[in-house]
């Protein structure tokens, strides 16, 4: 990945906003953040199905009317657009009909979008699922970092007085220095303060390799601090022990995170060999949103 791309990932001139509709009142206010902090424009996209190809009930059938569903679809995204608006955000809408994961995917790429927003399909089914198969492939095959927005999002104002926290979970793979210099080059432009975490596995007290492993991964992560000159912000970084999916939620907790940046890959928490469901855990239960990167996209 360049430098130039590095930048204009961390620094999104065209943010997409891919939406259910009914994800709207949460979803839009953190695009709208995001619009206004890199002072990008914002397209609000909403994919309607085939119902030519859709399995539905018979009896529902005369429920389903794709003039209805398009027509509600263009008022739900014409108000959402005036909202934006009126923020004094450049604003557009775009509505199509097919396949939602390849449909935003494929309208990312044309329209060059620099970072995606979506969320999940609401707080009233706290499960796993929340997020669902279709957010579950788009993070793991869209080409630019995508701002996944759980249920549990807790929107928080920053101030001079009180800037932006970000907490970067790092695997200390074999991709952690271009992963480190995007989360960092994202804290600069915003301006927050970022933690290097590093989650190791719990070792008992007083064992011998116990204080080894930190030590060692303590090291790793002052050398990918150390990559970059932080100016407008206080970097830091810290080793913690426990389970992924915990020990990155709760250190975010802890520290009043109001964004948390992982890497997808095949060696990250993100891959569902190594816990099953870990990712979808820490979107579905973050309070804050998370930053989804796939490692292969960015220097594959």
């Amino acid at each position: 990945m360049s430098s130039s791309q590095i930048q204009r990932w961390a620094n999104p001139g065209r943010i997409l906003l891919a939406t259910s509709l009914s994800d709207l009142k949460f979803t839009l206010p953190i695009a709208m953040q995001q619009a206004l902090a890199y002072k990008a424009e914002l397209k609000i996209a909403h994919i309607l199905p085939n119902l030519n190809t859709l399995q539905i009930d018979p009896v529902l059938m005369a429920y389903c009317s794709s003039e209805r569903m398009q027509k509600a679809a263009e008022n739900a995204l014409k108000k959402a657009v005036a909202t934006v608006e009126r923020a004094g955000i450049r604003c557009s809408s775009s509505l199509v009909t097919g396949v939602v994961v390849e449909e935003v995917i494929r309208f990312a790429d044309k329209w060059k979008a620099d970072r995606l927003v979506a969320g999940s399909q609401g707080k009233a089914k706290p499960n796993l699922h929340l997020l669902g198969s279709v957010a579950e492939s788009i993070f793991h095959s869209i080409e630019i970092p995508a701002l996944a927005v759980g249920p549990k999002l807790i929107v928080k104002k920053t101030s001079s007085q009180t800037p932006m926290r970000i907490v970067f979970a790092a695997s200390l793979d074999h991709d952690s220095r271009r992963m480190a210099e995007f989360a960092l080059s994202v804290a600069e432009n915003h301006g927050a303060d970022i933690s290097l975490v590093h989650v190791c596995p719990e070792v008992a007290e007083g064992h011998p390799s116990a204080a080894r492993v930190t030590g060692y991964a303590k090291i790793m992560l002052e050398e990918l601090l150390a990559m970059r000159t932080i100016k407008k912000s206080r970097p830091s970084c810290e080793v913690v022990q426990g389970q992924p999916v915990g020990a990155i939620l709760d250190y975010a907790k802890q520290h009043s995170a109001n964004m948390i940046i992982l890497g997808a890959s095949a060696h990250s928490a993100f891959d569902s060999r190594f816990i099953p469901g870990t990712a979808y855990r820490v979107l579905c239960e973050s309070q804050c949103p998370v930053l989804v990167l796939k490692q292969e996209s960015a220097w594959g």
